[in-house]
């Protein structure tokens, strides 16, 4: 029955895609095999692995912020929930985009982050980040965070 919906659907409006252009294709899937390769090259897991609690460690430290809510993380992914209030958690009103602001503050003193939703920041690092980096790119947010302590206190 479902066969001949997508048929006869295809017939009076086209064929039914269901793929991207790159799936399955070829290129795409020679570059991914070659990805493993050089991850296992360059023991990439384990540098993973060597470096994360580092990186976790100094992004729990945020968990003591005044506007995080909670800091949580696992390897080298992880995020910050600002809050309006730090006891109930409360999240801060979505049109204000504390998050967003956050994110470009963050730019302005040259580090990429994202926002996600209840203005959550998130941190994505290279695999191949080092324990210096990880220092400035922490280093660098609380510099944003300062900052934020001013804006939400004006609003």
């Amino acid at each position: 029955n479902i066969y001949q919906v997508l048929v006869s659907g295809s017939k009076s409006i086209g064929t039914f895609g269901t793929g991207f252009t790159y799936s399955g294709h070829p290129v795409p899937a020679a570059v991914a095999l070659e990805t493993l390769n050089i991850y296992e090259d360059c023991n990439i897991v384990q540098q993973v692995k060597n470096i994360s609690p580092h990186f976790l460690e100094r992004l729990h430290e945020f968990g003591v912020h005044p506007l995080v809510g909670e800091a949580r993380g696992v390897g080298l992914i992880g995020a910050v929930e600002l809050v309006k209030d730090k006891d109930t958690r409360l999240n801060f009103n979505p049109g204000l985009k504390v998050g967003p602001w956050v994110v470009r503050r963050a730019a302005e003193h040259g580090l990429i982050v994202r926002a996600l939703i209840n203005d959550t920041i998130a941190f994505c690092p290279p695999l191949i980040i080092n324990d210096e980096q990880i220092d400035d790119m922490f280093d660098r947010f609380a510099n944003a965070m300062d900052d934020a302590i001013s804006m939400v206190n004006g609003i």
